[in-house]
């Protein structure tokens, strides 16, 4: 499903090619955000106008995820889900240093 959300940004060529080679298509929003989502301390991509429908979408979800809304499952069922014990021990040592 494509949603669109109104884009307060606007981006030049070089910016926008930066953001669309950050986030590979060929995982999905799911596993991104189970392996990656720590490594945000904000999130806003959903909010550009990246000229790209399916990663426009892509990004709603990884944001809906990382936001706990829309019914998404949480970041820890995903990483049940998508990692093994061993990432999941790593994810959490990470955190803990970085705070």
């Amino acid at each position: 499903m494509t949603r669109k959300v109104p884009s307060i940004y606007s981006l030049d060529p070089e910016t926008l090619a930066g953001i669309k080679a950050m986030f590979p298509r060929d995982m999905s929003p799911e596993e991104y955000a189970a392996r990656h989502a720590h490594t945000f301390y904000c999130f806003g991509f959903e909010l550009l106008d990246l000229q790209d429908d399916e990663l426009q979408s892509w990004l709603l979800r990884v944001a809906d995820i990382i936001f706990a809304r829309n019914g998404a499952p949480t970041l820890d069922e995903l990483r049940r889900k998508y990692l093994s014990p061993e990432e999941i021990d790593a994810i959490e040592k990470e955190r803990r240093e970085d705070w």
